[in-house]
């Protein structure tokens, strides 16, 4: 009953703690699917609008005014960055060179700061068609680069570029193209990139790219996280890039498979603590264990614990652990000293016996010299010495004893006695002191009758037998009993 109870209980526990990482995963996949869908619809808003497709275009926006600081791109980036801090803090100071992409800063800046925070977004790159970062929100690291240079290829923004860029052929309009990266390590901390083509009158004028920060993704976990269940985004390489709860928080949590978002193909993964899921559940689990392990220690103990050893009170030894040469041994019973009548000890309270079969008497006319016979101490040796020489004959000419005795001849019961078998009643009659009060005298006629009819050798035992059988019988004859 107790390993049924810990196999269902396991069980109901499992059942309750899949059951709810499954939904914890639902509810993630449903809450980053959201959030991708945001970005893509944001972001196709955005890039759709004519304002972006002046403000890079190469007339009047941003990449105009970036080829106007100077001939060299790297040299026109770095008055750029030098005058431009990084953050969204006006610059001290306007050089002459910067006259004309001042202004179009100044236009177009604000607006984009505004159009920005009610997104998922946190920054914006402009980058023209020859892949020239001419603008940044927050004026970071990438402000100026160049991703056509050799060192500025295989980054984040480098790549991205080329994908954009690499995707137009195959596109059948330029709007259907939208490339969403991995968790990357920014300049600012990890986040996401989304890149579209900026494209006016038909032509494609560059690229625009918003970033979304981590902490877009850190929130929207942070709302799912119950007792027992985090979650955690992972980088292309598998690492946590953001949990909810936090990394310390989850120490000793189980891992779940990752899972692969269908819409932005963003990994995430579910973690769980068992324990916790379980709740009251698991508490009576390991209840269940403990009695569990308790019962088997009881057992055990119980199970190499000797058995006590059978009381060997009146039992008389047959068989091949007895010797077969002689008759059982006949106790002499002790006769207690004679007391002064001036002071009369009352006698202890006689030991609880167990019940014996009545006494079967096969004529009603027994009963009327019962006390003749009874008062008759010869009578009583008489029929202890036909028992124990029918026994003793028994055991030299069968090889057997006395529990095969009562059995064969089907004469006497035999009980079982804790671990052995006993033959109580026929014991009784092995000794004058034990014999009944009123004797089956003919069941003690019938074993030595059945004995005699059985054995054969040795002779001397069976006349033996024979005269005690007969004086038996004269006892009975003298008494009118057969």
């Amino acid at each position: 009953m107790l390993v049924a109870a810990l196999f269902f209980l396991s069980m109901a526990v499992d059942d309750k703690v899949d059951i709810q990482i499954d939904n914890a995963n639902r509810s993630v996949e449903r809450e980053l699917t959201t959030l991708v869908q945001n970005a893509r619809s944001q972001s196709s808003a955005f890039a759709s609008t004519s304002f972006i497709g002046y403000s890079v275009g190469r007339y009047y926006g941003f990449a105009s005014a970036f080829q106007q600081i100077s001939p060299d791109p790297e040299r026109a980036a770095a008055i750029l960055r030098a005058t431009y801090p990084p953050g969204d803090a006006p610059p001290s100071e306007i050089p002459a060179a910067l006259t004309a992409y001042a202004a179009v800063h100044d236009r177009f800046h604000a607006s984009f700061r505004d159009l920005l925070a009610s997104t998922v977004f946190d920054d914006l790159y402009l980058i023209d068609r020859f892949g020239r970062v001419v603008y940044s929100l927050r004026k970071d690291a990438a402000f100026g680069a160049d991703l056509a240079a050799a060192r500025q290829r295989e980054s984040a923004l480098g790549t991205l570029f080329r994908e954009v860029m690499g995707r137009l052929p195959q596109a059948q309009t330029p709007e259907q193209v939208m490339v969403l990266t991995q968790p990357l390590p920014l300049d600012q901390g990890h986040g996401m990139l989304l890149g579209r083509p900026v494209v006016r009158h038909g032509t494609v004028e560059g690229v625009v790219v918003f970033r979304v920060p981590i902490g877009k993704v850190q929130e929207r976990l942070a709302r799912l996280t119950q007792d027992g269940i985090g979650f955690a985004l992972l980088d292309g390489a598998g690492n946590m890039v953001t949990s909810a709860p936090g990394g310390e928080q989850l120490k000793g949590w189980a891992r779940q498979e990752a899972r692969v978002l269908e819409d932005g193909g963003w990994r995430y993964v579910v973690l769980s603590d068992a324990a916790k899921l379980a709740g009251g559940l698991n508490f009576i689990r390991w209840l269940l264990l403990l009695a569990g392990f308790v019962a088997i220690t009881l057992f055990m103990k119980a199970f190499r614990e000797p058995a006590p050893a059978a009381d060997a009170g009146g039992f008389v030894p047959v068989g091949p652990s007895a010797p077969l040469d002689v008759a059982p041994p006949v106790p002499v019973p002790a006769v207690p000293a004679e007391r002064p009548e001036s002071s009369p000890v009352p006698p202890p309270p006689a030991p609880a016996t167990v019940a014996e079969e009545p006494e079967h008497h096969d004529h009603a006319d027994e009963g009327d010299h019962a006390a003749a016979l009874d008062a008759d101490e010869g009578y009583r040796r008489c029929l202890v010495d036909v028992m124990t020489l029918a026994l003793d004959y028994w055991q030299k000419a069968k090889r057997k004893g006395k529990i095969e005795l009562a059995e064969e001849s089907g004469l006497w019961r035999v009980y079982m006695d804790r671990s052995s078998l006993q033959t109580r009643t026929l014991d009784k009659y092995l000794l004058v002191e034990t014999l009944p009060r009123n004797p089956r005298w003919r069941d003690v006629v019938r074993t030595a009758e059945y004995v005699l009819r059985h054995c054969g050798e040795p002779q001397g035992e069976r006349e033996t037998l024979s005269v005690a059988l007969s004086r038996l019988k004269q006892h009975l004859k003298q008494a009118e009993r057969v």
